[in-house]
């Protein structure tokens, strides 16, 4: 019991230490592509404050590199003082061994998901907003049932225009489109709801359009397939508002892949990252079962800081190798839940491969 807490803890101290070293430097690059745009109203600490809340949800991205690298780190420092060989010599084997390991994914899986669900996706949508409102873009509202945005009409008649979108897209089109403008004192004029509408020349292509022009004595509709608007929502709110699959909660995502299953939309890569951020603990347990031998297999390379090296080289061959078996099953036709499924189970299974062939080793 005392040995399988002193691994856990190991284990923990070397991943969590790893994930604060990656954070301070993604904090420091992510600062220097924001000095740029300080100014009077995106002031320093409003800068500081955008880079510190968009932090948890890229840390997600590269959680399972930095669980890796730090666990074959502090796997390694036990392998290199012969701590390993010790427990082994008392009888324990391998997979004896692997349980805290195990213990210790399970931890850091449920942590990266708890983030995943709450502090990630309000960050990253909190500080792009108020990075937005800072630099005198349209001020913007997200809520659970879709976007809204409001505009001054300062070119016309100084009414103001309120638009309601469901879905925008990453790659620009907005989705289920209600456009309610107003004039100077406060009356409805004009009210227009489109299927959607993507960037055309200098406008927007709207489909699907039922048009309500409200005066003091009756109201006039009309309805088009095709309707090319001169202006609809600022290019740069929509990069604001934009739904980024990886940056959403699992809620969030289930909602906006079912909303485009029902419209008879592409929904595949929602689903891809519904599944991954579901699985994504056993990425977390897959990576470090790979650690362990691994860390057995370089004990005699030498010291922290090769082992630190072979950590980011190993990582990232692993990294790579993720997105590749992903993205090859989502082009070969497969499911995203297989597609989502594949690089775990490839890593958990080389994991296994090499436990066996250690332990071997060891009996022989």
């Amino acid at each position: 019991m005392r040995l399988d807490l002193y691994v856990l803890r190991t284990v923990l101290s070397g991943t969590l230490a790893t994930l604060g070293i990656v954070l301070g430097l993604a904090l420091i690059l992510l600062f220097l592509d924001e000095v740029d745009k300080i100014d009077a109203a995106y002031t320093l600490p409003k800068a500081v404050m955008f880079v510190v809340l968009m932090l948890p949800g890229y840390m997600l991205e590269f959680f399972p590199l930095a669980t890796l690298i730090g666990s074959l780190v502090a796997l390694g420092a036990l392998a290199a003082g012969n701590e390993i060989t010790a427990m082994r010599s008392m009888g324990l084997s391998l997979a004896r061994l692997s349980v805290p390991v195990l213990l210790a994914g399970v931890l850091l899986g449920l942590m990266g998901m708890f983030i995943g669900e709450t502090l990630g996706p309000w960050g990253q949508s909190e500080a792009r907003l108020m990075r937005a409102q800072a630099l005198g873009q349209t001020l913007s509202l997200q809520g659970s049932e879709g976007l809204w945005v409001r505009e001054k009409r300062l070119e016309s008649d100084g009414g103001e225009r309120f638009v309601h979108i469901d879905l925008v897209t990453p790659g620009g089109e907005v989705r289920g489109v209600r456009v309610f403008e107003f004039s100077a004192d406060g009356g409805l004029h004009e009210a227009m709801r489109f299927a959607q509408a993507k960037p055309y020349d200098a406008g927007w292509l709207a489909e699907q359009v039922t048009l309500n022009r409200f005066s003091t004595d009756s109201i006039v509709s009309s309805f088009e397939s095709q309707r090319v608007l001169s202006s609809l929502v600022q290019p740069n709110v929509l990069n604001v508002l934009a739904v980024i699959p990886q940056y959403m909660s699992l809620g969030e995502l289930w909602r906006y892949a079912q909303f485009l299953d029902k419209n008879s939309l592409k929904s595949e890569a929602y689903w891809l990252a519904w599944w991954g951020k579901l699985l994504a603990p056993f990425s977390v347990i897959a990576m470090l079962l790979l650690a362990l031998p691994f860390s057995l297999a370089t004990r005699r390379a030498g010291g922290a800081g090769v082992r630190l090296v072979i950590g980011i080289v190993l990582g990232m061959g692993v990294f790579v190798l993720s997105r590749l078996l992903t993205q090859g099953s989502m082009l070969a036709g497969l499911s995203p839940m297989f597609a989502a499924m594949l690089p775990p189970l490839v890593m958990m299974a080389v994991a296994i491969w090499f436990l066996h062939r250690q332990e071997s080793r060891h009996v022989a």
